[in-house]
């Protein structure tokens, strides 16, 4: 048993790579982050990322350093203690990120792991780290729900030429015959749920999402913490995207509020 989850989750963990906590997040919490990243994303500054449009909101880089309450709300508990769980000791924030996929506008994410690029381009040694995924929107089959592929935690991570064309934002994909190989294994699943449900995945899992055709929006927070243990060195992206510090994160306590005093 861990501090957040139980022995059957740990175990889910090993074997497909991710586990889902369905609410774990309380509304209240929630509501306090989204209040803020509305406000954010209506700036124009470096950290909010359009689509190809011009006009849409895609992603808001590291506001946690900016925002007192997504500061805050970074540090929850129950988000500190599972990544812990899963890393085996203490973690650091390597890069957050706040995912907008907007009503019929948001656009796609390519199937891809995220190891690959910390490798290559930011000198991490290992991919012992989790990518702590937020639901801060329902999410539901309309919307463009992440999709995972079980298991593909184990495959190779394949550091492919990073793609600048298919979306606004350049990452390394997986190839399609990669896909096809992992998916055909243990297939692909699309975890739904309510606002504060959480998703702990593996850095190297095979994920990606489509479009949003829908009329409701889907906003994630993908908050990527690192074991200390694992810290990287080097990295060639800008500090605006992934952190240079690598200070053990310190938790809330559990029930202290997250909207700024």
């Amino acid at each position: 048993m861990g501090e957040v989850l139980d022995e059957a989750q740990l175990a889910a963990w090993r074997d497909d790579g991710m586990v889902v906590c369905p609410e774990l997040i309380p509304a209240a919490d929630v509501a306090a982050a989204m209040t803020r990243i509305k406000a954010l994303t209506a700036e124009r500054r470096r950290e909010v990322i359009l689509e190809k449009d011009g006009r849409t909101v895609r992603s808001l880089m590291n506001a946690h350093l900016f925002d007192e309450t997504l500061g805050r709300f970074v540090r929850h508990p129950r988000l500190v203690g599972g990544a812990r769980d899963l890393a085996g000791g203490e973690v650091y924030i390597f890069q957050s990120i706040v995912n907008l996929k907007a009503p019929f506008t948001g656009d796609i994410w390519q199937w891809h792991q995220d190891y690959p690029t910390y490798l290559a381009d930011d000198g991490m040694p290992t991919p012992n780290c989790v990518n702590v995924l937020v639901f801060l929107e329902d999410v539901c089959e309309f919307n463009g729900p992440l999709m995972l592929i079980p298991g593909s935690h184990r495959a190779e991570a394949e550091v492919n030429e990073v793609d600048r064309s298919t979306t606004s934002y350049p990452l390394r994909g997986a190839t399609a015959a990669t896909v096809t190989v992992q998916a055909g294994r243990r297939g692909i699943v699309a975890p739904k749920g309510p606002p504060g449900t959480v998703v702990f995945a593996h850095t190297n899992i095979i994920h990606g999402s489509g479009p949003n055709m829908s009329p409701w929006g889907r906003t994630m927070l993908s908050l990527t913490l690192n074991a200390v243990s694992n810290r990287h060195t080097g990295s060639r992206r800008p500090d605006w995207v992934v952190l240079a510090d690598c200070t053990p994160l310190r938790p809330l306590a559990e029930g202290e509020p997250v909207a700024a005093r």
